[in-house]
């Protein structure tokens, strides 16, 4: 079980979001799959033709997108999604940034795996 959290910002956005990956046991998996969501966010809210920036923690993100692959052959199908994905932005740029600086989506995060846990008690 893990979750995914986001801070979309931008000019005239901000946005903080939350998704439960219930079944995402890996955590490499999950940042993936976070990564994914964002862009989903993007391209279904027609932001496509600005300049983006997206800053992750997470350096298998960062490192996977600037080489254009993965190794690690589970992550290979999301990772040509995320890759397809990117094709539909105008501009944008990948920033890794250390966990510490990353305390808005980590926050976010955490609050949609305790939400999940909660709600499995139930």
């Amino acid at each position: 079980m893990a979750g995914a959290g986001l801070v979309v910002t931008g000019e005239g956005i901000y946005e903080q979001l939350l998704f439960p990956l219930p079944q995402t046991t890996d955590n490499h998996l999950a940042e993936l799959q976070a990564f994914s969501l964002a862009l989903n966010w993007v391209i279904e809210n027609k932001h496509t033709e600005q300049y983006l920036l997206f800053y992750t923690d997470s350096q298998l993100v960062s490192q996977s997108i600037k080489k254009e692959r993965i190794k690690n052959t589970d992550y290979q199908p999301i990772f040509a999604s995320i890759l397809d994905s990117l094709r539909a932005l105008h501009l944008y740029e990948v920033i890794w940034i250390p966990e510490k600086e990353n305390r808005g989506a980590d926050n976010l995060a955490k609050q949609s795996l305790a939400k999940q846990r909660k709600n499995k008690k139930r």
